[in-house]
């Protein structure tokens, strides 16, 4: 199943690049709904590297454990504003992240998120959560970006 969500930022893309590159911001866009940890010599000290598997452990709400998630940037491509990448975790084998966005006037961009999930049986509930969970990551973007 495929999930879709879209929303406008108040920021040029400049500033998202900025922001989105960095790792550390999948913690504060996700937080407090999802917490991942870097496992081993995984790091969120600099910025997002392609082709190069993140393992994280992943968490609902800081404390109960949803096993690892692994994130691999496949393409960043600033001259589109794309980001992609393939992930999967316990409860999703299939978890493909796609983020579009593009300015439309002077300070205010539109974003979108674009997630294929495949998880079995659970697809249509994780389907479900999905897109309560990028609505929420969406808010906190805006919250992020006012910093």
């Amino acid at each position: 199943m495929i999930a879709r969500i879209s929303t406008y930022l108040p920021c040029s893309e400049g500033e998202l690049w900025a922001k989105i590159i960095d790792p550390k911001s999948l913690q504060f866009v996700s937080s407090p709904i999802l917490k991942f940890i870097p496992v081993g010599k995984n790091s969120f000290d600099k910025e997002w590297e392609l082709n190069r598997d993140y393992v994280l452990k992943l968490y609902l709400f800081g404390f109960l454990p949803l096993g690892n998630h692994t994130i691999r940037l496949i393409n960043i491509d600033r001259s589109e504003n794309k980001i992609e990448s393939t992930e999967s975790g316990l409860l999703a084998r299939v978890w493909n992240h796609t983020i579009l966005f593009q300015e439309t006037e002077e300070n205010r961009v539109h974003y979108t998120d674009i997630i294929e999930i495949r998880a079995g049986l659970l697809t249509p509930l994780i389907w479900s959560f999905a897109h309560l969970f990028y609505r929420h990551r969406q808010r906190r973007w805006r919250k992020l970006l006012r910093i």
